[in-house]
């Protein structure tokens, strides 16, 4: 495995492992912040109680295909991964237009909407997309699999701190001391 699939591969994967911290840290109740976003109608509002566990089921269903080589399972779960984020970035986008910065229950129920999650959201949707076609390749050898996860959930991590980082702009009223 190249430094040219790794990388892809470690990108494709953060996305999903993102998911599933997501799925795993919400605390609060996810439909009271939908509802109050007032962009769906209360039908569908009623299904967000369901968007936790789907989202992290394939965010591990991805993990899953990739650590076990079973690629029908890393193609399908990739597919539901990545229009999942292609979902999440439209909706970011029309929530920011609309409502501007109010707390968006990405990965917990205070953080701000911003163009920030919004790019963050295209770029994890075009690195998962490649999945479904197969590119890159699933290693054959385990200890290359496992490396790209460990890679994965660093670089998931850093983005949970640029996405903190980012949410603490402009909160200080004395820039720069």
């Amino acid at each position: 495995m190249s430094i040219y699939d790794t990388l892809p591969a470690c990108f494709a994967l953060a996305g999903s492992v993102l998911l599933v911290v997501a799925a795993v840290r919400r605390r609060g109740n996810l439909a009271v912040v939908i509802k109050a976003h007032g962009l769906l109608p209360v039908t569908l509002v009623r299904f967000a109680p369901l968007i936790g566990p789907a989202e992290g089921l394939a965010g591990a269903a991805v993990l899953a295909g990739w650590v076990t080589g079973a690629a029908g399972l890393l193609r399908l779960a990739a597919a539901a991964v990545a229009l999942w984020y292609l979902a999440l970035a439209v909706y970011l986008a029309v929530l920011l237009r609309r409502r501007g910065g109010v707390p968006c229950g990405c990965l917990d129920e205070t953080s701000p909407a911003s163009a920030v999650k919004v790019a963050r959201a295209v770029l994890l949707a075009l690195a998962t997309a490649p999945f479904v076609a197969g590119w890159p390749p699933i290693p054959a050898e385990m200890i290359a699999r496992l490396l790209v996860c460990g890679l994965a959930a660093f670089t998931a991590g850093f983005l949970i701190i640029v996405d903190k980082v980012a949410d603490l702009q402009g909160t200080s009223t004395a820039h720069g001391q």
